[in-house]
């Protein structure tokens, strides 16, 4: 006996939902990989905080002639209240050098290298430390001492 059902005409199943009602699809369920060491995280936040470290720093403490920089403005907090307490540290002031997210997301998404997001981001930590009156005591672009900077 021949079937004469039209195959455009069938039901096709939806992905299973999550809790929360969303789709699953198969990004959403496999673990985050770092492209560059394919190290694996349990959460896209941290292979993206990962890969950061991969990049100069970003933040740097707006004090005067303060040449520290790092990564996370919970470490400038604490980096603040040992090195400035005689200051009110500035909450609203950004004290970001450049934006590392869209690198890290080209990086992820193997539409740029590391080496290639590294050359941009150094381009513009250049161009800040002009703009910041920094360019003396930011000797190091990338911010980091060579004794904890293996990439």
């Amino acid at each position: 006996m021949q079937d004469d059902t039209d195959p455009s005409q069938l039901e096709t199943s939806s992905p299973p939902e999550s809790p929360l009602g969303e789709h699953n699809t198969p990004e959403d369920t496999e673990l985050p990989v770092c492209p560059i060491c394919n190290v694996v995280f349990y959460r896209r936040q941290e292979r993206n905080r990962h890969i950061r470290s991969f990049l100069p720093h970003s933040i740097y403490c707006p004090f005067e002639q303060c040449p520290w920089r790092g990564d996370r403005h919970d470490n400038l907090k604490k980096h603040w209240s040992a090195k400035h307490t005689h200051v009110r540290f500035p909450e609203q002031q950004p004290c970001q050098i450049y934006d590392p997210d869209p690198l890290v997301e080209l990086v992820v998404r193997e539409r740029l290298s590391i080496e290639s997001a590294a050359e941009v981001a150094l381009f513009v930590v250049g161009q800040r430390a002009q703009e910041l009156d920094k360019i003396s005591i930011w000797a190091n672009w990338w911010g980091r001492t060579p004794k904890n900077f293996e990439h």
